[in-house]
């Protein structure tokens, strides 16, 4: 439906406008129809829409430009080979715990024996922190485009065609070279983990072998094992073919520190031209959501790298920057607030009301996140707004100690009919007895015969990060017999997430209590 809402609007347009007061207009096809002070008339069609009165900010919907979904019920994996000098070492299986039990296996069995309920699980995680557009799709047997959120994988805008290609394990060169690299046309994207690992690793060399795709619409994750000369030379080859566009880094600060106590040269890639974006990573090694992993740049920022950003450039990192590296493939859809942008709105309280809407952004934690809006539809916030807004079949959730409400359930999508307790149901059985799940769940592959890629195949997920040694359990279509899944991690930076981050002592990160007091 149509929906008007009145607050201080941060539109992060090209002029980064704040309009205080601002009143933003939805429209009933799920896009802003304007974005206007509230001295400015409406625009038409709007006279009878509901009015709600905020008393809060008014942002573009955070955006993570670098996921795992199917990971995010794990908690924190506390390695004991750390720091790892790149990917491929954090899996060796002589560095106990073990990789593929305490990873591999916990997300493989809850992916293939409660799909549905694993990536609505996930999703309320990341809304809570006010995400709205997200990557990181498990492989499935069909494409979920998001219940809840916009899956950046599988999200059809606007041509309702898929214009984003993804890999989170390294492709050969001739892959590249012939298939992918054609493909970046100035029309698509690739979403690209590279050179993940220690400066001077051998993964630098997976940055050589993707010169072919230097192009616009490449997006690089990670970097960390690249310098300011890789980076100069990225820059100068997209420009050549377009000097209007820029290169597009993710970078992922906590991921960075927690696994190889060192991160991407982000100053350096901010002097040659880059554009940064903020990725969360997945549960095992990351923030909880992209909110989170703000107040880890943010203390990077301050603590490593001089103040090089200013407040409002760290707030572009989920936000324009983003919303500008998918414009190849979407269009101005995300990230800013225009007319005609998609209606994806984070409304947050203004908790410090002597700071700027930016330093209120950065300090925010999941206790301020008043209402998030997806296609122009209310799935999580306030009980009040949550009702204003128009929400429909929702559930009660307790978050950081307080009442929200959420909807999860979708009775138009036959998929989609699991509610939020149901969820937490699914997940509980298969903790309860792994073995029996796995054990259902191949019986309902293996009943179904069918090609896997068919629209009414039952839904089943795979996980898209190295598996380790998953030994002759995998290979005999077992699990193994003692598997315990862990508890589901918490929705938010709780007192287990930062004792956990306290033990691991990397000095990085120990800033990041002093945001959750």
């Amino acid at each position: 439906m149509a929906l008007v809402l009145t607050g201080t609007v941060v539109t992060f347009d090209e002029d980064h406008r704040v309009l205080d007061p601002g009143v933003v207009y939805v429209g009933d096809d799920g896009r802003l129809a304007a974005v206007r002070s509230a001295a400015q008339d409406a625009p038409a069609g709007f006279a009878s829409a509901p009015r709600v009165d905020t008393g809060a900010l008014i942002l573009p919907g955070l955006i993570d430009l670098h996921n795992h979904l199917t990971y995010n019920t794990l908690p924190l994996w506390e390695a004991a080979g750390v720091p790892y000098l790149h990917h491929d070492r954090w899996v060796d299986e002589d560095r106990p715990p073990d990789y593929s039990t305490t990873v591999t296996w916990p997300a493989k069995v809850l992916a293939q024996a409660a799909p549905e309920a694993l990536i609505k699980y996930v999703e309320v995680k990341a809304l809570i922190g006010g995400t709205t557009s997200i990557q990181g799709a498990p492989v499935a047997t069909r494409p979920v485009d998001g219940w809840l959120l916009r899956i950046i994988d599988n999200e059809r805008l606007p041509a309702g065609r898929d214009m984003v290609m993804t890999a989170a394990l390294q492709l050969d060169a001739e892959e590249l070279r012939e298939v992918r690299a054609p493909k970046l046309d100035g029309t698509r994207l690739l979403i690209y983990h590279v050179a993940e690992g220690r400066a001077g690793s051998i993964v630098r060399r997976e940055f050589e072998e993707l010169e072919p795709c230097w192009r616009p619409g490449l997006i690089g994750v990670h970097g960390t094992a690249l310098t300011g000369a890789d980076f100069a030379r990225w820059q100068e080859a997209v420009r050549a073919i377009n000097p209007a566009e820029r290169a597009t880094l993710v970078w992922s600060p906590f991921s960075n520190y927690w696994l190889y106590h060192e991160s991407t040269d982000v100053v350096a890639a901010d002097r040659k031209g880059l554009r940064i974006a903020l990725g969360s990573d997945w549960a095992p090694s990351g923030t909880k959501h992209v909110l989170g992993e703000l107040k880890v740049a943010d203390a990077v920022n301050q603590h490593r790298l001089g103040g090089r950003f200013s407040d409002r450039e760290l707030c572009d990192m989920v936000t324009a920057n983003p919303g500008d590296a998918l414009a190849t493939a979407w269009g101005p859809q995300v990230g800013r607030l225009a007319r005609g942008s998609a209606a994806d709105l984070l409304v947050l309280a203004r908790h410090a009301p002597d700071a700027d809407p930016y330093r209120n952004l950065i300090d925010a934690t999941e206790r301020h996140v008043r209402l998030v809006l997806v296609r122009g539809r209310p799935f999580y916030g306030t009980p009040a707004l949550m009702t204003a807004a128009g929400a429909t079949h929702t559930d009660p959730i307790t978050v950081a100690g307080l009442r929200r409400r959420v909807a999860v359930r979708q009775p138009d999508r036959a998929d989609a009919q699991l509610d939020w307790p149901g969820v937490r149901r699914a997940l509980e059985r298969v903790r309860a007895d792994p073995v029996s799940a796995w054990r259902a769940a191949q019986d309902a592959l293996a009943s179904w015969g069918g090609p896997l890629d068919d629209p009414d195949a039952p839904l089943v997920l795979f996980g898209d990060m190295p598996e380790g040694d998953v030994g002759a359990f995998a290979a005999a279509g077992e699990v193994p017999s003692g598997l315990v899944i862990p508890p589901l991690d918490t929705l938010t930076h709780d007192a287990a997430f930062l004792a956990a981050v306290a033990r691991a002592g990397v000095p990085e990160l120990r800033h990041l209590a002093e945001r959750y007091p």
